[in-house]
């Protein structure tokens, strides 16, 4: 038996056709319009500390672990 590990990106994705692009530590990065911070951080590679954040349910912040500047 083996198991297969997703990645949980700590918030669903957006299903947004429209693009935008944000800029996380000096790197650009085009992500579906209403994607999260946290998501395209995610998706770029860069790791953001997370708690209570799961792709399983829209964001609530209770344990404010993830916030970033």
């Amino acid at each position: 038996m083996s198991l297969i590990h997703e990645i949980d990106y700590g918030t669903p994705a957006s299903k947004s056709e429209t693009m935008v692009t944000l800029t996380i530590d000096g790197q650009q990065i085009s992500v579906p319009e209403g994607t999260s911070v946290m998501r395209a951080s995610m998706e770029a590679g860069i790791e953001v500390p997370k708690l209570c954040a799961t792709d399983m349910v829209d964001a609530f912040g209770s344990c404010r672990l993830c916030l970033v500047e």
